[in-house]
Formats: structure tokens, C-alpha cells, sequence
């Protein structure tokens, strides 16, 4: 794509009704590109104008007198009109000094006609060549984009891409990857490439990685680099972009930006996929770890490439569970083909990701690639971008869950960490953290059988409330539970449940009676805490999606 569908006003004022015109002032200004062509007298009719228009003027609106002309030409330059053509004659004679002066201090080409001329012909040449050459531009760009899919096929792709990129803008091109080197088309001298790649790397780690539109930073006073994201399943990869100098973007610029930007999206997923497959040796060991079977430390060593004498890695376990709205007719994309863009994000944070997807489950084991200060912290901003992109992918009103277990040293241990997130996903909704470590009084519970021991449990201690709410429909069980997590304080408890507080001590007073004045006992108190928890995650574990 070349810049020939621009038409600058140095370039207008050489077709044949221009033989008689003269630049007067403003001479520096001539490389501006014409968008339209516009008939205007009074300083008035300039609310109307968009900007890039060379206007056309008899002076009329203004002639002699000298607060109206320049206010006319002020006007003109605050409305980015690119210059003003005016036909000498008995409105005005010749261009005064002043007009003159303040067109040379905003570089403004001021051109004159020495002769009549018909706007009308002007206008109509005019506007007959910016369309011809927009059209072309048009059909330009069609070729390009079906030249990149061409490219998109062949090996060595994004090179190919970005070298056709550059000789379709003619300018100096980039690539700039997050965790790679950047690709710059044409080559750089070294210290240029570093100075470049330090300022994108300082001023890409600070913006929004969910951005998607064209965006530009601005180097220099001369010099600035447009650039655009190129994303897949709402997942950032890298940023495409080229450096102006002395020269703004402008719309066919950006059309042949974004064409380049989704094939190399496409090339990039692509990659990521064929990457995918080819872990299938990964996935089998990492099956045998969900089915809890048995591996030595040395084939585990081994398949990370470990040494007999290195010390491993530390790695964490985690599951993440969705629910999708049940109502939902639209097609989505199945959950298992985000795992090559979890895995990129994964590595951006600097953990080695082993992904199995079942269902609507994910597993993962994250290995550290370098020890890790505040694992936790790295971990919640994983489980943050997961849940970005699966929500973007699978709908907003996606449900998630999250597991975490404790933090593994050898690697033969994996399958009990992962027992450990399994556990931490079962209890979130109790727990309200999606850590093993945060569980607490949970802990325990995951590991007693529910019958009988859980439930005979329940009935010793709940069972005559339980039976007197189930008999008269009362809340005893429910009034309970929050006078006790209020620490026995009967105005936050009356609050909470939305009663007044004499109500309150009546039910407080046929607590006592189903359960005996001493259930207040710090013994009893302690077993009715752990009956009450306990009933609560069996009845929800009956209905929840996460422990399906």
C-alpha cells in the first residue's frame, strides 16, 4: 500500500487550472493531504468544516477590512482546513501583509489566482482525482489482505508478513512481544533497537493488556509509533506498530494495520495450537497424576529435565470449575481449546503450566521457573486472568470456581496437592477462599465419611431442631447459626435476621428447650459450630456444580 491516494496541496496546486496560482505564504504547509474541496466566504460558515478541506475563497465575506479578514483566516487554521485558494479581484485586490504573516507563522499555504478561474471546475477536478485515488486505495487494500492470507500459510510466516507489511507502508515496522525479543522490519542499529525497545517495554507494561483499538505514543516532538494489540480469545500476544515521523496515521494506514494485525493473530494461534499437540507426552503423565496413580521422583525429575542433584522446582496445584447459564442457546468455543491461552498467560507470569481439561474442569500443574518471592499474590492474578478470559470466551454470566492446594516440593507428591485443591474447590462457598491453606475446620471435614459419620453427627446435636423446624416451619436451625457466628450478640443477630429482638428471645428460649439450657457450654457450642458447617456443605454439595 503506498501514500499515492493522498492528494497534498502541493500536489493540487500543479494540475492545469492552477497554472495562474501563486503561493504567497505558508509555504511549509504544502505537504498537507486534501480530504475535501469547499467554497467558503464568511468566518461564520467555518463551524461546518470537518478539517483537511482547501478552501476556496472570492473574499467577499471580508474584502478590506482588516479585523474581519484575519478573524476569517484565524478561523480557518483553528478548523485544520489544509490552505486557502482566493481569486484577486474587486473584493480584494492583493493579500495583505498581515494575512500573509500569520499564514508563515502556521505554515497555512495562502495561494492566490491572478486570473479568474470557475470553482466549480476546480471543485469538480478535484474531488474527481480524491476519488479515484480513494478507489484505488480501496482495491489496494482488498490485494493486500488476500496476499496476507496467501503468506499466512506459508513457513516462516510472521517474518514474511511483517517484511510485506513494511513494504506496504514504507515505514519502519515493529513486533513487540511481552516475553520476547521485538522484531523490528527494516533492521535497526543496535542502539537505536535498544533505546526503542526500552521505551515500548516501560510504556507497554503500563497500559491495559484488554485494550484492543489503535493507540499511539508519542516519542518525540517529530517521531511517535501507532500501534495496535493482537489478541486471541481476549488474550493479549502482541502489539504490531510503526514509528511516524513528521506524519500522523490516517484511516487506509489503519485499515492496512489491522489487516496485518488479525493474520498474524491467526498465525500466532495457530502456533499455539500445534504447540499444544505436541505435548501429548505431558498430558499422559499429567493424566496419571489426576488418577492419583503412582510415579517416581526420578521419572518426574526426568520428564522436567531436571539432574539427579538439582533441586526441583516448587510448583502449586489448582482447579478451576465453570457453569455455564443453562438457557444458553449460543454456540461458544469448547472449553478445552483455552488451554493454549491459558498456558501463554501462565508462562507470562513465569510458571511452567501442565493443563488437562475435562469437562467443564480444568486442571493445572504450575511449575515455578524461577522461585517465586509472593507466590500467592502470582497465583491470584492468574485465577484474575483465567477468569477474564474464560468469562470474554464463554459468556459474562459464567460461573467460576477455583481450588488451590499447598505448595509442592517433590514432585511425587502432586497427586496429594491436587487432592488438596480438590478439597479447597469443594468447601469455597464456606470457606470463601479458594485456598487449601485458608480452609481451616474444613480440612478436617473433607475427610470424614458423610454416612454415617457425618450425618449421625448432625442428628446427635441438630437433630431435634432440625425436627422442630421440619414440624412447625420455623427457622431454629437458621436463627442459630447466626447468633452464633454474631459470637452470641443478640441485637447483631436480631439485625441479621430481620426480627425484632423480642422475637428473637422466644426462639432463643425453644433453642433451649429442643437442645438443653447448657448448649451454651463452650463443649457443646463448639460440636453444634461443627454440626452447623457440616449440615450446610452437605446440602449445597447436593446442588453444586463444582463437585460434579
Amino acid at each position: 500500500m503506498s501514500n499515492d491516494w493522498r492528494l497534498t496541496v502541493a500536489e493540487s496546486i500543479k494540475r492545469p487550472l492552477f497554472k495562474h496560482a501563486e503561493v504567497v505564504a505558508g509555504g511549509r504547509g504544502l505537504a498537507r493531504p486534501i480530504r475535501w474541496v469547499h467554497v467558503l466566504e464568511t468566518a461564520d460558515s467555518c463551524q461546518y468544516l470537518n478539517g483537511g478541506e482547501l478552501i476556496l475563497s472570492t473574499g467577499l465575506g471580508f474584502g478590506g477590512e482588516r479585523e474581519k479578514r484575519l478573524a476569517y483566516l484565524s478561523e480557518l487554521i483553528r478548523r485544520k482546513a489544509v490552505g486557502l485558494c482566493m481569486e484577486l479581484g474587486d473584493y480584494i485586490p492583493h493579500i495583505p501583509l498581515d494575512m500573509q504573516e500569520l499564514a508563515n507563522h502556521h505554515d497555512f499555504p495562502l495561494i492566490v489566482f491572478h486570473q479568474p478561474v470557475r470553482f466549480v471546475d476546480i471543485t469538480q477536478d478535484l474531488h474527481e482525482h480524491l476519488i479515484n485515488r480513494q478507489m484505488q486505495a480501496l482495491r489496494d487494500l482488498e490485494a493486500y489482505s488476500r496476499s496476507l492470507q496467501q503468506l499466512s500459510l506459508q513457513s516462516q510466516g510472521i517474518p514474511r508478513v511483517l517484511q510485506h507489511f513494511q513494504t506496504a507502508v514504507q515505514m519502519q515496522v515493529f513486533l513487540y512481544t511481552p516475553e520476547g525479543t521485538p522484531q523490528y522490519v527494516p533492521p535497526l542499529p543496535q542502539s537505536v533497537q535498544t533505546e526503542l525497545t526500552e521505551l515500548m517495554r516501560n510504556h507497554f507494561s503500563q497500559i491495559d493488556g484488554t485494550q484492543t483499538s489503535v493507540s499511539s505514543y508519542q516519542l518525540t516532538d517529530t517521531k511517535q509509533i501507532v500501534y495496535q494489540p493482537v489478541m486471541a480469545m481476549g488474550h493479549l500476544l502482541a502489539y504490531l506498530g510503526l514509528v511516524l515521523y513528521e506524519r500522523h496515521s490516517d484511516e487506509y494506514l489503519l485499515l492496512t494495520l489491522d489487516s496485518t494485525v488479525s493474520t498474524l493473530a491467526q498465525i500466532m494461534m495457530r502456533k499455539m495450537f500445534v504447540e499444544e499437540q505436541a505435548l501429548a507426552t505431558e498430558n499422559r503423565l499429567f493424566d496419571d497424576l489426576i488418577a492419583n496413580r503412582p510415579i517416581p521422583e526420578e521419572l518426574m525429575r526426568s520428564h522436567m529435565g531436571l539432574s539427579g542433584t538439582e533441586k526441583p522446582p516448587a510448583y502449586h496445584t489448582m482447579l478451576m470449575s465453570f457453569q455455564k447459564k443453562s438457557n444458553e442457546h449460543v454456540e461458544s468455543l469448547p472449553p478445552h481449546d483455552l488451554s493454549a491461552v491459558f498456558r501463554s498467560v501462565l508462562s507470562r507470569l513465569g510458571l511452567r503450566a501442565f493443563i488437562r481439561c475435562t469437562g467443564n474442569r480444568f486442571t493445572f500443574l504450575l511449575v515455578e521457573r524461577q522461585p517465586v518471592k509472593d507466590p500467592r499474590r502470582v497465583l491470584e492474578k492468574a485465577m484474575q486472568e483465567l477468569e477474564r478470559i474464560t468469562r470474554q470466551m464463554m459468556g459474562m454470566d459464567t460461573r467460576i470456581w477455583f481450588g488451590i492446594g499447598r505448595i509442592g516440593k517433590r514432585l511425587a507428591d502432586a497427586g496429594k496437592h491436587l487432592a488438596e485443591a480438590e478439597q479447597a474447590l469443594a468447601f469455597q462457598h464456606e470457606a470463601q477462599s479458594p485456598f487449601f491453606a485458608d480452609l481451616g475446620l474444613f480440612r478436617l471435614l473433607f475427610h470424614i465419611p458423610h454416612d454415617p459419620v457425618l450425618q449421625n453427627f448432625i442428628h446427635d446435636y441438630l437433630g431435634p431442631l432440625l425436627a422442630h423446624d421440619q414440624e412447625h416451619s420455623s427457622q431454629l436451625v437458621y436463627t442459630l447459626r447466626v447468633y452464633l457466628d454474631t459470637n452470641l450478640s443478640k441485637q447483631e443477630a436480631a439485625e441479621k435476621l430481620f426480627i425484632h429482638r423480642q422475637t428473637l428471645y422466644h426462639r432463643l428460649e425453644k433453642i433451649a428447650e429442643c437442645l438443653g439450657d447448657d448448649y451454651m457450654q463452650p463443649h457443646r457450642r463448639l460440636c453444634l459450630e461443627i454440626a452447623l458447617r457440616a449440615l450446610d456443605w452437605l446440602q449445597k454439595e447436593k446442588d453444586s456444580p463444582v463437585t460434579k
